[in-house]
C-alpha cells in the first residue's frame, strides 16, 4: 500500500520525525530504510531497543498514530501513475492489498481515499501473525484468492517486502523512489514508474 498505491512514505517519515524529535530521538539512514515496509510494532521495537525513551510504549504509540493522521488527512493521495494504470491491472487481474500497516491507520486511509472497493482483498498486519519480510502475509493473500504462488506478482517499494514476495515464491516488480535502487537489487524487475508495470505483465 504505502510507496506503491498511496503516496504516503514520505508522510510517514515526517510524522515519525517530528514525534521522535520531541524525545531526542535522530534515526540515521540506514534505520529509516530498515523501516520502510515494517508493522508499526517492528517500528517501536526499533526505537525502544536503540534508544532509553522515558515516555510510556503505548503514549508514544498514540502520539504517532495521531501525527500521522493529521498529515494524512491533510496531504494524502493516491501514487502517481497509480490511478492511471488502475483500470488496466484490474480489467485483467485479481487484485490484492497486501501492507504493514494495521488496521487503524488502513481504516483513516479508506476513509480519506475509498481504497477497498479498488482491491479484491486486503490484508494487514492484524491478518498475520509474521510480517515482511516473512512471506506469510503474500501467503495469506494468495490462499484467500485460491491461487499458486508462481500466478502472482507482487509489486513492492521496500527492501522488507521485496524480501518478504521472494519468499513467497512470487514474482516481485520493485518501484524505485522509497529506498535507493540498490537496495531492490533482489527483485526480478526493478521500475522508476508505476507506468512500467504494463511492460513486465
Amino acid at each position: 500500500m504505502d510507496g506503491v498505491v498511496i503516496d504516503s512514505e514520505k508522510l510517514y517519515s515526517q510524522s515519525e520525525e517530528k514525534l521522535l524529535d520531541q524525545h531526542g530521538v535522530r534515526f540515521d539512514d540506514s534505520d529509516w530504510n530498515y523501516i520502510k515496509g515494517c508493522t508499526e510494532e517492528q517500528f517501536y521495537n526499533l526505537i525502544y531497543s536503540k534508544f532509553n525513551l522515558d515516555i510510556d510504549r503505548s503514549e508514544l504509540i498514540s502520539d504517532g498514530r495521531r501525527f500521522l493522521k493529521k498529515i494524512f488527512s491533510e496531504r494524502l493521495g493516491y501514487m502517481n501513475g497509480f490511478n492511471d494504470i488502475y483500470p488496466t491491472l484490474r480489467k485483467k487481474y485479481r487484485l490484492a492489498l497486501v501492507t504493514s500497516t494495521g488496521p487503524d491507520i488502513v481504516s483513516h486511509v479508506e476513509g480519506l481515499l475509498s481504497i477497498y472497493n479498488k482491491f479484491d482483498l486486503v490484508i494487514t498486519s492484524a491478518d498475520t501473525k509474521l510480517h515482511k519480510p516473512n512471506p506469510d502475509p503474500y501467503l495469506k493473500a494468495i490462499d484467500k484468492l485460491n491461487l499458486c504462488p508462481g500466478e502472482c506478482v507482487v509489486v513492492e517499494d521496500s527492501i522488507q517486502g521485496v524480501k518478504a514476495g521472494k519468499a513467497a515464491g512470487c514474482r516481485v516488480v520493485a518501484l524505485e523512489g522509497s529506498v535507493d535502487r540498490e537496495l531492490l537489487k533482489d527483485a526480478d524487475y526493478i521500475i522508476s514508474h508505476l507506468s512500467g508495470i504494463q511492460n513486465i505483465l
